[in-house]
């Protein structure tokens, strides 16, 4: 196969597989509230909003109704920093980690059939593709 169909091919696998339902699910929760859950759960709490809508790549506007959500319904704390009252720092709650943990299954339980699918080497060979394929330098989101 040339390599211009190559590429086109690949974008366009890419581009069916990116459009499922589940990962559209996926990536909606990854940029959304599940995402900062997530970032709260295994990244670090007690963080500011501003490094939150750096590390998630979405604008201040989101992050601020992103924020209003789950203090809503009180998966989050927001607090004014000690040191300078300007800086909002946002902390997990039991509930925030209990919904982060149920988030995580159902995302586990979607992935599952792909796996069976693919067997344990065939994954491992995806996920170390995958990976090469995120440090080239045109994929910096």
């Amino acid at each position: 196969m040339e390599e211009g169909n190559l590429g086109e091919e690949l974008y366009n696998l890419l581009a069916e597989f990116l459009n499922r339902k589940m990962n559209r699910t996926v990536q909606d929760s990854l940029r959304g509230e599940y995402g900062v859950l997530r970032y709260l759960v295994y990244v670090q709490d007690n963080v500011s909003a501003g490094i939150l809508t750096e590390q998630l790549r979405v604008v201040p506007g989101r992050m601020t109704d992103i924020l209003n959500s789950l203090e809503g319904k009180g998966f989050i704390r927001r607090k004014r920093d000690a040191k300078d009252k300007r800086k909002v720092q946002v902390c997990i709650t039991e509930a925030g980690k209990i919904e982060a943990e149920r988030k995580r299954a159902y995302i586990h339980k979607e992935y599952k059939g792909m796996f069976e699918l693919l067997g344990r080497n065939d994954t491992e060979e995806l996920i170390r593709l995958l990976k090469i394929v995120l440090a080239y330098p045109g994929n910096e989101g």
